[in-house]
């Protein structure tokens, strides 16, 4: 008796600590949205309230992760209320009004404790690598379908990936292989976790032909072509690497490897640098482009 009057007092406790569902309104005037920013946690509501005396459509973008009890299309006096359950930052406006008065945002913060979490470890990956993707229900649930979805860099939205179980504690693994930067979300119901963003390294290789002779060689889903590699030493001195020289790639072939189609970008060249000293080749970020994280080679001896 004393164990079941415990267990009702710590499932009261919990229940009376549980933050309830907030809801806010955002009115629709005729001078524009009042207010024009919101920030509230998954889970909660918005009521789009239409105050103004002509018809008003909202839209909302990124455009899932909410649910709506009737049409966003609202007529004078009209209105509709949304829950959010997806962790991200959402664009409000209305297309049939021009100016900013009619552009307001609502980001969504996860909730404490939220329904489902997910991480990527490593966080940064060598292109052709194989992160891994954990997360967990709160709820501790096993044989639950969680589905993992993925936005690739360039992606105009998010695309299903795979569905996963939940095992001991809730919790469920994915191995990925990310061909460029890619985000990536897990749902489970009406709730989305917080997007992790995947970031790719090219990979960037450098070899000693002969004395004063080198060849680099660029993987990634993109060819480098065109763009540099700066061809570096590494000085003892001032303790930091300082370039030789930068020399230009050109296109190579395409492998057919399990990442399809992957670039080479390659080029051969020389350079006056004295024997034995630590050397690199260096992609820097204004060169791989938005898609990709900056690279360099392992370190070898000239």
């Amino acid at each position: 008796m004393k164990r079941l009057l415990l267990l009702g007092l710590v499932l009261g406790a919990a229940v009376a600590s549980a933050a309830p569902a907030a809801t806010t309104t955002l009115a629709i005037t005729r001078n524009g949205y009042v207010p024009k920013t919101l920030t509230i946690t998954t889970g909660d509501s918005v009521v789009f309230a239409n105050q103004d005396t002509v018809a008003h459509q909202v839209v909302l973008k990124p455009t899932t992760g909410y649910t709506c009890t009737a049409s966003l299309t609202l007529q004078p006096a009209q209105s509709t209320t949304c829950t959010f359950g997806r962790a991200t930052k959402y664009t409000v406006n209305d297309p049939n009004k021009n100016g900013s008065a009619f552009k307001g945002s609502i980001t969504v913060n996860a909730a404490a404790g939220s329904t489902l979490t997910l991480t990527a470890a490593p966080k940064v990956v060598l292109y052709g690598r194989s992160p891994t993707l954990t997360g967990q229900l709160a709820s501790g649930q096993v044989n639950q379908k969680v589905d993992l979805f993925a936005q690739e860099c360039g992606a105009p939205a998010l695309t299903k990936l795979m569905t996963v179980t939940t095992a001991t504690g809730g919790a469920y693994t994915l191995t990925v292989q990310p061909r460029r930067n890619t985000n990536y979300e897990a749902r489970f119901r009406s709730s989305s976790s917080p997007q992790v963003l995947e970031k790719v390294r090219p990979k960037v290789t450098l070899r000693k032909l002969a004395p004063r002779r080198f060849r680099v060689t660029v993987l990634a889903a993109d060819s480098y072509a065109g763009k540099f590699v700066l061809f570096q030493r590494y000085s003892l001195v001032k303790r930091r690497w300082l370039t030789v020289r930068s020399v230009v790639l050109r296109a190579g072939s395409t492998l057919m490897t399990p990442i399809n189609p992957t670039r080479v970008s390659t080029a051969t060249f020389r350079a006056k640098i004295r024997v034995r000293l630590r050397v690199r080749a260096y992609l820097t970020q204004a060169q791989v482009g938005g898609c990709y994280a900056a690279s360099a080679s392992t370190t070898i001896r000239s």
